[in-house]
């Protein structure tokens, strides 16, 4: 080997090593893709029977309003009971074109659980009454990234 070529795989290896600092760095070497919400949290939050569970429509995620313990989080994982009847749905959102869908883990529609896609919400609220099919509330449009799970207890 000659000299120039030593220098030149020893540059290599610092590069690699540096470019794979800066990606453990970066957060890109955990294996752990954070489950569930898409925001990080795994906190599963248990909601009371009768509630209402109200969202921000954002065609990033759905923003929790109500009840407060969801107020802020994005796409929050909601445990919801088998049996009763929730009120779920959105109040406000960015202007996209926005409805709520409760799907199954085939990502089906469940029933008839949609209200119709609109930009500016006026009764964008469902009544479900829980079944243990039920897996995700989802924006049709932007289904992508406007999901969150549904946890049947």
């Amino acid at each position: 080997m000659t000299r120039d070529n030593a220098i030149s795989r020893r540059t290599a290896l610092k590069l690699t090593g540096a470019a794979a600092a800066t990606a453990l760095v970066a957060g890109c070497g955990d294996d752990d893709d954070n489950g569930g919400n898409g925001n990080g949290d795994d906190e599963t939050f248990s909601i009371d029977p009768g509630t209402d569970i109200v969202f921000f429509g954002n065609a990033s995620y759905w923003e929790g309003k109500e009840p407060s313990d969801i107020e802020g989080v994005e796409n929050p994982t909601l445990a919801l009971q088998s049996g009763e009847t929730y009120n779920i749905g959105w109040d406000e959102g960015d202007g996209s074109g926005h409805n709520i869908e409760i799907w199954d883990s085939d990502d089906e529609l469940i029933e008839d659980y949609e209200t119709e896609i609109t930009e500016e919400p006026e009764d964008e609220m469902l009544e479900i009454e829980v079944t243990d099919e039920m897996a995700y509330y989802v924006c049709e449009p932007h289904s992508g990234s406007m999901r969150g799970e549904i946890e049947v207890e």
